[in-house]
């Protein structure tokens, strides 16, 4: 009889255990108006390619951080205000490097750099605003198209520069990074093994892209969720600008489950493209490592 108790006591310890690291999760965007969040992107991107026989190499890493205040929240769309915070590229392209940081002076020897450094220091302190629901998804951006005119106005000199970091630098691509950060929100309760699904449209360089994505929850330890994610890309059929663009992403991000924020995570991208140029079709592979970090000030 003893032995019997032993074994069911053991056999139920057990149970407990499974039974509650099984328990479903509502991982969902839930900072409370008047909270704020710190949220880094670093970017390490390589490119090479041919062009008519002309090697191309572009090496670019880029670290962009943002601080977030939840201003408000309406009818289920939470009312942010974004700052940026800091500001690091540094491009190496046909011999030529280029480097800023927005925390460190410019060196005024360099005209290239120092005409990059003039163009993104107007972007640090920046300020703009956005709306977003507790899926993730945003709403409306207001501010930061404004804040690429003034980048190209207020730079003289720069306009040709100014242009090019305003593609980079657009609500579009503002709604992509942040897909990056948020876009994991499964909208309903989910345990560790569970995949839920997604689809995606956006724009880089020109090209429109469609992102089908996989997300799994990997695990949870204490109020942390480990997400697993595993994405294709393609050119949308509509677009005209690339003879093809293919390639996945792969990685994992780590979020806290009472605030749904993303705390950690690192994705890797690999792609084959195609480019129309001048009549021609340029190869080119790019491949992005991308690492995620936030917290809560």
């Amino acid at each position: 009889m003893k032995k019997f108790f032993a074994v069911f006591v053991v056999f139920s310890a057990g149970w407990a255990v499974t039974g509650s690291a099984q328990k479903p999760i509502d991982l969902k965007f839930n900072l409370a108006t008047g909270e704020n969040y710190d949220y880094n992107m670093d970017v390490d991107m390589s490119t090479t390619g041919d062009f008519g026989g002309q090697s191309i190499d572009v090496k670019n890493t880029m670290m962009l951080g943002y601080h977030f205040t939840v201003l408000g929240d309406s009818a289920g769309w939470k009312k942010l205000s974004a700052t940026i915070s800091k500001i690091v590229m540094n491009v190496n392209t046909g011999g030529m490097s280029i480097s800023y940081d927005s925390d460190k002076p410019v060196d005024s020897t360099d005209v290239t750099g120092g005409m990059l450094g003039k163009v993104l220091g107007q972007m640090k302190g920046a300020k703009f605003g956005f709306t977003m629901n507790e899926k993730g998804q945003i709403g409306s951006v207001t501010g930061v198209n404004e804040l690429v005119e003034r980048m190209q106005a207020n730079v003289p000199g720069a306009s040709e520069m100014g242009a090019g970091l305003g593609n980079s630098f657009s609500e579009d691509n503002f709604r992509q990074n942040m897909q990056q950060a948020f876009g994991a929100y499964p909208g309903k309760p989910v345990k560790p093994g569970d995949t839920w699904t997604s689809t995606t449209s956006s724009t880089a360089s020109g090209m429109k892209l469609e992102t089908a994505n996989a997300y799994t929850l990997e695990s949870v330890s204490g109020s942390i969720a480990n997400i697993k994610v595993n994405s294709k890309l393609s050119t949308a059929s509509t677009d005209s600008a690339a003879a093809g663009i293919s390639g996945t992403t792969t990685g994992n991000i780590m979020f806290d489950i009472p605030t749904g924020i993303a705390i950690d995570g690192n994705t890797e991208t690999s792609l084959d493209i195609k480019v129309k140029e001048q009549g021609q079709t340029i190869p080119m592979t790019t491949d992005i490592k991308m690492k995620l970090t936030g917290k809560k000030p």
